[in-house]
């Protein structure tokens, strides 16, 4: 959240993308596309600041190796940037790593990298393993760890593998813009959530007062990661097991205020609060041919357990408490060239009363089901739909898009996302209920 913490993260990532970037090679593979999308088709969808239109690339570059050598060089290079209505700018560094094989059993990545470790973290976008890119809430998706992983393969599909980080990289979006003169902090993006600006306090309005300290740069990026992953896998099934203990993606923050009720001001201290967790569980898949079915449980326990401040969270709407979190999910689902469809569940198994829990955040899904359908018509056209409904809450997210191939390289998308929440109660989608989108788009691929 602090303007040092970015900084220190945007350094973090430029190093790990220049080493990666020097391992080019003759077999080279890059693609990505570069374009702009318009929510202005009604005047009442997509007018909140940030939400209206923005201009997007992504590049994506991949160096596998020869597969014929025992002793082979990989590397990955995967980024995306936006730049909203706003003039916020984004980016997201997902991947960039360089990786070796020493033998055909012994392999090594370093750099920023996706733990394919569980299957129900990425898909339902709780980012408790791997950071998230968070452009939206509607597709998270998915950035790496930085560190170095190793994995050595046994004879007859078992294998095992561990991560070790030293470097600290938290998720950078979305961002708030913290105002050290006037001492604010306010939102250029739709999908972040600033603290409030004025309070109730024994009958009057208070105004609130934001002084955030900056931390030091040492105690930023010294933060360590080590994991282990257990795995089996055949022709049709894949087995992961792992456990984790990492700092958190997301960065906390301790809240301190005083009150002055003759002056109508309360001026609150934060504090940026990086904390550790420990993240475990399974992942059971089968495949056979363009099917895939999957069973995967995680589960969060945090190192620590601020208790929070009643008053402070209801002045500030910061907050502060910590929670276990288990979840369960499976889900099935049929891909080719023509067509893919799936259904997904997931479950929070952990306990979450919105009284009791009051002073930790709302969980993202509790008890939800997922469909998706995508289809091809020729090379032209295609269609898509996902959708998401949370059965405990009735939350729901809708997404419906078309893309239409105008030539080799030009591509036009159409689409509509929807939000749907309770009305009889508070949610973790609740705030963001008017960023609904009906959009247009265009972008040149390569």
């Amino acid at each position: 959240m602090a303007d040092s913490v970015l900084k220190i993260a945007h350094l973090s990532l430029l190093i790990i993308s220049v080493a990666s970037m020097s391992a080019r090679a003759a077999t080279d593979y890059i693609q990505g596309h570069i374009g702009s999308v318009s929510n202005q088709a009604h005047s009442n969808v997509g007018n909140v600041p940030g939400n209206r239109f923005n201009a997007n690339m992504f590049f994506d570059y991949h160096q596998n190796g020869d597969p014929d050598l025992v002793q082979k060089l990989e590397s990955k290079f995967s980024f995306a940037g936006l730049v909203n209505d706003q003039s916020l700018g984004m980016y997201s560094l997902q991947e960039a790593y360089i990786g070796v094989n020493l033998t055909r059993n012994d392999s090594f990545k370093l750099g920023r990298q996706i733990l394919d470790w569980s299957a129900v973290d990425s898909i339902w976008g709780f980012g408790k393993l791997n950071n998230r890119r968070n452009f939206d809430y509607f597709e998270p998706g998915q950035e790496g760890l930085v560190g170095l992983q190793y994995e050595h393969r046994f004879s007859g599909g078992l294998r095992i593998g561990g991560f070790i980080s030293w470097l600290y990289v938290p998720e950078t979006n979305p961002a708030l813009d913290i105002n050290k003169g006037d001492k604010t902090i306010t939102s250029r993006h739709p999908w972040a959530k600033p603290p409030a600006s004025t309070a109730d306090g024994e009958g009057a309005n208070l105004k609130i007062s934001y002084d955030v300290n900056q931390p030091d740069i040492v105690d930023v990026i010294g933060r360590y990661s080590v994991g282990g992953n257990l795995g089996f896998e055949t022709k049709h099934w894949v087995i992961d097991n792992f456990i984790i203990r990492k700092p958190e993606n997301q960065i906390s923050l301790g809240v301190t205020f005083e009150a002055d009720f003759v002056e109508r001001i309360v001026d609150v201290q934060i504090d940026p609060e990086f904390y550790h967790h420990d993240v475990y569980g399974s992942t059971l898949k089968y495949r056979n041919r363009d099917v895939e079915l999957y069973v995967s449980g995680i589960a969060v326990r945090p190192t620590t357990f601020p208790s929070g401040n009643e008053e402070a969270t209801r002045l500030t709407e910061i907050k502060e408490q910590k929670r276990r979190e288990d979840y369960l999910g499976g889900g099935i689902s049929k891909s080719n060239d023509l067509y893919s469809v799936g259904l997904n569940y997931v479950a929070r198994l952990s306990p979450y009363d919105r009284v009791r829990d009051g002073l930790a955040e709302d969980p993202r899904w509790n008890q939800a089901l997922n469909a998706f359908f995508a289809r091809s018509f020729g090379r032209k056209i295609k269609l898509s739909v996902d959708g998401k409904y949370d059965m405990l809450t009735t939350d729901r997210l809708v997404m419906f898009r078309a893309d239409y191939k105008v030539s080799r390289n030009l591509v036009v998308n159409t689409g509509i996302n929807m939000i749907g929440t309770p009305t009889s109660q508070e949610s973790f989608w609740s705030p963001y209920t008017n960023n609904d989108a009906i959009y247009g788009g265009l972008k040149y691929v390569f």
